[in-house]
Formats: C-alpha cells, structure tokens, sequence
C-alpha cells in the first residue's frame, strides 16, 4: 500500500495527467527528476510508478523511459451503477438488458462499460468502494446511473465531478436522459385501434394505465370497450385468463410493462387463445429484447444501446460546459430500429 507521501504525489501526477496538463504519450520526468521535485526516495517513486502503472496512465521501460499511456482509461471506460441486485423484487427486465449488453459487450459503445451492482452507499460495500475509487481518481468518461432513492442519496454523488448521466429521473450534479414513455402509449393507442374495437390494457403501474386509457378513448375507443386491468406480475396469468374467459373478450390487448409478458402468455395459455391470432397482442419491451417476439406478440419499446449513446452525448455536453443537460430517447416499433442494432432474444432461463 503506498504510503501517505507517495499517495500525494500519486494524486498530483493522476491529476496533471486526466487533465490533460500531461498529454497521452508525452514523456513523464526520469526517477532522479522526481526524487528532486518531490524530495523523495527513490522506494517512494517506485511506489507512485506501479501505481499509475496499474491505473494505466502510464506505461514505464525502465527507470529513465516513463511515458503517459498513448490510450486513457478514462477516455474510454464508463461505469454503469445501479442500487438493485439480480433477483431482488426491484431488479427489473430493463435493468437485466442493460447488464447483459455490458456482459455481452454489445453496447454499442466505443470502449469498455464495467457494471457495478448493489451500490448501496455503506463503507464495507465492494462496489461502492470501486464507485468511490473512480471519482477521486478521475478514471473514467463518466457514470451511467440507473435513478433510485437509493442512487439519490449516495454521498460519493453529492458533490460535482465526473460527468455523469441519470437514466429515467434526475440525480444531484448529473444530465438527465429521459424516456418518453407518454409517447410510446400514445403511439401504442393509434397501433391498437388498428387492429382492435375491444382493448385491454394490463398495467402494474396506475399512471401508465389512466395514461393508455385517456390516449385510446382520445383516439375515439368507446369506454364499454375499454378493459383497464390494474394488475401485477404475481397471479397475472390468472386475471388474463378469466379476462380471455368471458363472451365479451377483446380483440386487443396492450401489456404496458415488459415484466407481464411471460404471466400474460401463460394465461392467454390456460384459455386457449393464440396471440397473433385470436387476438393482437401489443407489449412493451426494452430492445433487443424483446419477450414473446417468436410467440406471436408485436413489441413497441426503447432501444437500449440507443439510450447508452445518448447518455453518453450528454456526458459529452457537460465535459463541453453544459450544466444539467436533458436529452431524450423515444420509442421504436420493431421496423423503426436503427440497422446496426438486431433485436436479440433473452437468454433462456437455467
């Protein structure tokens, strides 16, 4: 562990070089120049090397050749944080597609994206700790943020520094990048009363729900042939089944959160009805991927990769002096998606 002096001299050069006071390539002062510069030993300066070394901000031939690295991690390193753990009742569809484009390293990004999972703000937490870590050091282009409570109230994020973009709600110090989720229901309404005199709309969050309905009565839907079903996961097969059960069935259904969709086809299952067939289904989803897609469901959704590229444009903006940069990502039909982005099937379950 390098002592108290080496870290001040660590912290100095670190500096000088994120900056860009030191430029990538440039050639850094020989051991003897730095024993004189910062009155040291040489010991303490083999210390800061292997330090910098290991941060790779620099790349060292011996004692005499020191060099900023030609390629800064934090040029091209982001950190994607969220507070949720997989298999926790809040880890969500959205969050599991993020994870496994970084895992996959198909972001579509230039450069490496490394997750940290359960950042909870405790001391003792390994991933806090590394978020804690790239802040003081500089060490990254920026933060991807996966807004919580939790995220809100981190200490490390109380303070301005790395550029850093909140996705989906506002976070101290960071851009914001927004969903327009009030214009996927509303293009969701015009695709359903296409195909559909008689909706259902099943929802686990109340405004989404009295949102679809106000959009599909706006559009000219009578209210007796509109179905707006309150419903979460648990025991959602169950209400889709007696909803497909009576004589007065719909021929359109909306699913407006991607975590319906398996419970939704197991009940439309149980009542013998094929979706695609016996009735339009229309679910969210988050892309590339989407649930159902071989099973006869059509998805309207927000493209991941395209949301981390345009979190990134607004790290980009507040390098650039922009203080709370806003930007925002709408919704694609499955013809709409940009060419470079295939839709990919979730990976299987076990």
């Amino acid at each position: 562990m390098p002592s108290r002096k080496a870290e001040q001299i660590i912290k100095v050069l670190r500096d000088e070089i994120v900056s860009g006071t030191r430029a990538p390539g440039s050639r850094l002062p020989t051991y003897d120049a730095l024993m004189e510069q910062f009155g040291v030993t040489r010991p303490t300066v083999a210390r800061v090397v292997a330090a910098l070394r290991d941060e790779g901000l620099i790349t060292s031939h011996g004692e005499r050749s020191l060099f900023v690295s030609d390629q800064l991690p934090h040029h091209h390193r982001y950190l994607w944080v969220t507070s949720e753990q997989p298999g926790s009742f809040e880890w969500t569809n959205f969050l599991s597609t993020f994870l496994d484009l970084i895992e996959r390293g198909e972001t579509g990004l230039v450069g490496d994206v490394t997750p940290l999972i359960g950042v909870d703000g405790r001391e003792n937490n390994p991933a806090y700790q590394k978020l804690c870590e790239v802040i003081e050091q500089g060490s990254a282009a920026g933060l991807f943020l996966m807004s919580s409570s939790t995220m809100f109230l981190l200490p490390v994020l109380q303070s301005p520094g790395l550029p850093r973009a909140a996705i989906w709600a506002a976070l101290p110090h960071s851009g914001l990048l927004q969903l327009d989720f009030a214009g996927l229901i509303d293009r969701a309404a015009e695709r359903l009363i296409e195909h559909g005199e008689r909706v259902a709309v099943l929802s686990p969050h109340a405004p989404n729900l009295a949102e679809a309905q106000q959009r599909l009565l706006a559009r000219g839907l009578a209210r007796q042939s509109l179905l707006p079903l309150h419903v979460g996961p648990v025991g959602c097969e169950h209400v889709t089944q007696l909803l497909f059960d009576r004589p007065d069935r719909p021929d359109a259904l909306f699913i407006t959160d991607d975590n319906l969709v398996e419970p939704v086809l197991e009940g439309l299952k149980l009542a013998g009805v094929v979706p695609g067939q016996d009735v339009y289904v229309l679910a969210h989803c988050n892309w590339p991927r989407p649930y159902g897609a071989d099973q006869g469901i059509e998805h309207i959704g927000f493209d991941v990769r395209e949301i981390l590229s345009v979190a990134a444009d607004c790290m980009r903006a507040q390098r650039a002096g922009e203080a709370a940069p806003v930007r925002h990502v709408g919704a694609r039909f499955r013809e709409e998606l940009l060419p470079t982005r295939p839709s990919v099937p979730p990976p299987s379950e076990g």
